[in-house]
């Protein structure tokens, strides 16, 4: 008979734990989710540097809020809501600031993505709220409904119409200006 591994502590258990005052049991959702959340957000700003901070921002909320997670919850849909929030008031505050433009706010790192990776993230920002973040969640995040349905605050009838409507305008972004990048691209480094 082999020895059975220990189960892994959901995302909900830890939560609990981490609001009671586990601070091991925190760091351990920091690490099962940090990267996933800093790459939601870099796609939404297009700026990593920005995403960042604005994913250290979300930490803070989460570390402050998690003593009032409650029962019955989705740890991983109350995440991102948190997410979602924060990366809308990043863009807000970037449009009350117009004297900085597009390059300046993208870093180095983020123009050396693949082409196609930027375009797709291009027109993906292109796409306007809420039918982006719904795209975000689901074809992204690999949500389901009921799970984007609660970090977006609304029913999953509210979740179907977004991303259908949100696909449509993703391919439109995509169809005039994405391929065009991308084959822009490929052209030039023939």
């Amino acid at each position: 008979m082999s020895p059975s591994l220990p189960a892994q502590p959901t995302d909900e258990g830890l939560a609990f734990a981490a609001g009671a005052g586990d601070r091991s049991a925190f760091a351990e959702l920091v690490e099962r989710y940090a990267g996933r959340i800093v790459t939601a957000i870099d796609r939404r700003l297009g700026d990593h540097h920005a995403a960042l901070d604005v994913a250290q921002e979300v930490w803070i909320k989460v570390f402050r809020a998690i003593p009032r997670f409650r029962e019955g919850a989705s740890f991983r849909s109350w995440l991102f809501a948190i997410a979602l929030n924060a990366t809308r008031d990043e863009g807000r505050r970037r449009q009350r600031r117009p004297t900085e433009g597009p390059d300046a706010l993208a870093p180095l790192a983020t123009r050396h993505q693949p082409t196609q990776q930027l375009a797709i993230n291009d027109a993906l920002r292109r796409v306007p709220e809420p039918f982006r973040s719904t795209l975000q969640l689901v074809d992204v995040e690999k949500f389901s409904y009921e799970e984007a349905a609660t970090a977006m605050g609304c029913n999953v009838g509210t979740v179907r119409s977004r991303l259908s409507r949100g696909r449509h305008a993703f391919r439109e972004q995509w169809q005039t200006e994405g391929s065009q990048k991308t084959r822009a691209s490929t052209g030039a480094s023939r």
